[in-house]
């Protein structure tokens, strides 16, 4: 990609940074910040281009614009260019002063297609010019499955037997995976995977145990593909609703399968698997980490899924009330039934709320 860019351009220098460890990253998973550096000087060797520390020794959380007013100190009579995938044009607008970034530096757009266009809704004339997109031939490949130890073929192999030889990237969730792997298709793997992601994001910033978050989200639709009759072996003591909704089915026959096989004892993560679905009154906070989670994770494209994240983004009980109003329209819309917990869900929400302006 950068080669493509820099060719197709005209970049008379290439600068490769790292970026400062994310907070909600589990320690166990990452490399430290000399570690990636190292990689990227081993991956990049041979090119022309600078492998730069800049975000590394800055402390705290490293954001785009302010690596970007310490480049254009050093660099004040360039023109910079911002290098992204062009699938981070969908989230730039939540972007720490995004406008900001647009007047330091031109966003240089790697794209799979000729003509991408992204959404131009609330950006001016003058910032859309603030775009330059470049095809380049896509990897199909993620940096979770690299992290995961898989497609490492497409690693620089000075870089894999770097991997290998410290280490590095084993979340304590292999085991988990491997499970899902025998029980769930490509499309629910990769779901989960998001899910898992944002949990931890959202537990990070809401302060739930990240840990857990990223259990409990890796695992809350382990059954999501399972046959009926298997469902069905699972399903005691429930109601006359819920065994005539099969959409609910699979949050409570994976909590009963991980509980009745001792692959999850801890509450907290069985709670969160248990109501993911329908939501409840009096949810903990790991639950509403993982039910918001479930909403709004990277590969959920519904109509509202923005309004949901910028929900989040300031509230998980405004996104909850969010969702319970939508999937009760929905629902009541199809002449579906309606688990009672979602409409409890509801009710909770609208209480905590109404509390909190009474006060």
């Amino acid at each position: 990609m950068l080669e493509t860019i820099a060719e197709t351009v005209g970049l008379e220098k290439l600068i490769v940074i790292p970026s400062c460890i994310p907070p909600h990253k589990l320690a166990c998973e990452l490399a430290s910040g000399e570690q990636r550096l190292e990689m990227c000087r081993l991956a990049f060797d041979g090119m022309n281009c600078e492998i730069s520390d800049i975000e590394l020794k800055r402390s705290g959380k490293s954001y785009t614009v302010e690596t970007l007013r310490e480049l254009k100190k050093q660099f004040p009579d360039d023109e910079l260019f911002f290098i992204v995938g062009s699938d981070m044009l969908e989230s730039f607008q939540r972007w720490y002063c995004w406008e900001e970034i647009l007047s330091l530096a031109v966003i240089c757009a790697a794209s799979r297609e000729n003509g991408f266009e992204p959404d131009w809704n609330g950006y001016t004339a003058e910032q859309r010019n603030r775009f330059v997109f470049v095809v380049a031939d896509p990897l199909e490949v993620s940096s979770t499955e690299l992290r995961k130890g898989e497609k490492t073929d497409l690693l620089d192999p000075a870089v894999a037997e770097y991997i290998e030889a410290n280490g590095l990237y084993s979340d304590g969730l292999s085991e988990y995976r491997k499970l899902l792997k025998e029980k769930l298709d490509e499309y629910r793997l990769n779901h989960s995977e998001c899910v898992s992601e944002c949990a931890a994001d959202l537990a990070e910033k809401y302060g739930a145990d990240v840990y857990k978050a990223r259990v409990a989200g890796l695992l809350h639709d382990v059954m999501k593909n399972a046959p009926a009759n298997e469902h069905l072996l699972l399903l005691n003591n429930i109601s006359e609703v819920e065994l005539n909704n099969p959409k609910v089915w699979h949050q409570i026959s994976g909590e009963a399968f991980l509980r009745k096989n001792g692959i999850i004892t801890d509450e907290e993560i069985l709670g969160a698997v248990r109501w993911h679905t329908t939501g409840r009154a009096g949810m903990t906070l790991l639950e509403k980490v993982v039910y918001v989670a479930d909403f709004i994770s990277a590969d959920r494209k519904y109509e509202d899924v923005d309004v949901v994240r910028k929900l989040a983004d300031s509230s998980l009980e405004q996104a909850i009330l969010y969702t319970t109003r939508y999937t009760i329209k929905k629902l009541a819309a199809s002449d579906m039934l309606i688990h009672p917990a979602t409409v409890e869900c509801y009710n909770d929400m609208l209480l905590h709320f109404r509390k909190g302006q009474d006060k």
